[in-house]
């Protein structure tokens, strides 16, 4: 039963998303006579946040990037517009589930993965990776490596998604979110939950979390309080050798090593990591295929949420009450406007952007994201 229409899109069901952005599964309405590559997600700002041009450019700077990247982990972001003053882009819509939605699973089961699922899933997020920071055209930070972020194919492969809050490492294009903390709490590292400056090796340690999480079925840093803040920024840890017992000794390393609070003390390069998870294993990849098969038996289970949305799909997210509701800007609305990506030089991102400052006047000096120090941010349960 779809949940609504958007344009030209007739919205089948939400997938995620979150205070600022909501993601669809879509599908083209009948009326317009276009057809949509298959399957689709559109990925658009909440609407009730579409005047404020923070938000907006999160979505617009995150097609432009797309267009920059290719690599068979990362998703092809097909188009960007504007519809009825509302920006959004389309993405390849992946086959399979969140690693949020495993790991919740694989928690409830009590039964955890086998060390050599987990072994496939960082060396495929570790070959990404190294793609991103060291051989993409405008090697980049990803900054936001939570298990929501995290797609598994049925194929047991990964898919990388949501750019919003990359960094150029050439300091190029930056973000709306200047130097104030951005990402998702329990999966940022000591110097980004800080506010400090932050390179690749802030990805490691996201890396590290999620296998430490993998590996133990339990939230190295869970909930959203001053003592997880201060765990997080001191990078405080138990001992691994007690929380990650049953797991294989090599692999147990490298987790201690991406996991180290200083970032030196970490590998030189994604490419390290790859080496260090290649000791692990003569086959870091085996494990994809009874990853393949779990998930295979896990999709067929009508109980199980690939998406992990939790909440009703009809059910439209509040907007809290710290958010601005748009009176920096006009409220007039754009007629629907489409622009193909460019997969040339070209940024979609400046031509989206050239119409909201000419609509709505300048840009104010705003940005929704949380000072160094502040303790707001958005929860994001994984198990």
């Amino acid at each position: 039963m779809p949940v609504g229409r958007f344009g030209k899109f007739v919205l089948l069901q939400r997938i995620g998303g979150g205070r600022l952005s909501q993601v669809f599964r879509v599908g083209a309405d009948a009326l317009h006579q276009v057809e949509l590559p298959s399957p689709v997600a559109l990925k658009r700002v909440n609407p009730a946040l579409a005047t404020e041009p923070a938000f907006v450019q999160l979505v617009v700077r995150e097609a432009g990037l797309l267009t920059r990247l290719d690599h068979p982990s990362l998703c092809t972001c097909h188009e960007l517009g504007v519809i009825d003053g509302c920006p959004f882009l389309t993405l390849d819509l992946v086959s399979g589930c969140t690693l949020r939605a495993l790991m919740r699973r694989v928690s409830q089961s009590q039964i955890p993965l086998p060390a050599t699922a987990v072994l496939a899933i960082g060396f495929g997020l570790a070959e990404v990776l190294d793609y991103l920071h060291a051989r993409c055209p405008t090697p980049l930070v990803h900054l936001d490596l939570s298990p929501q972020n995290v797609m598994l194919t049925d194929a047991g492969t990964i898919r990388l998604i949501d750019f919003g809050i990359a960094r150029f490492l050439d300091g190029h294009e930056p973000p709306p979110t200047g130097e104030r903390i951005a990402g998702t709490i329990g999966y940022m590292s000591p110097e980004q939950a800080s506010g400090e400056a932050v390179d690749a090796r802030a990805d490691q340690y996201a890396l590290g979390i999620l296998l430490y999480e993998l590996l133990s079925g339990r939230r190295l840093f869970r909930g959203n309080t001053t003592e997880t803040w201060r765990r997080m920024r001191e990078g405080e840890l138990s001992d691994l050798r007690i929380t990650l017992a049953e797991a294989p000794a090599d692999l147990r390393e490298v987790v201690g090593r991406l996991l180290a609070r200083a970032p030196d003390a970490r590998y030189a390069s994604m490419t390290e990591v790859l080496e260090a998870l290649e000791r692990c294993s003569s086959s870091p990849l085996s494990g994809q295929r009874p990853l393949a098969a779990l998930l295979g038996r896990l999709l067929e289970d009508r109980s199980f949420d690939p998406f992990d949305t939790r909440l009703p799909v009809e059910t439209p997210p509040a907007v809290p009450e710290d958010l601005p509701r748009g009176e920096g800007l006009s409220g007039e609305g754009y007629e629907e406007l489409r622009i193909e990506v460019d997969h040339g030089s070209g940024t979609p991102g400046g031509m989206v952007r050239e119409l909201v400052v000419s609509r709505s006047g300048e840009l104010p000096a705003y940005s929704p994201f949380l000072e160094p120090g502040e303790l707001e941010a958005e929860v994001q349960e994984a198990v």
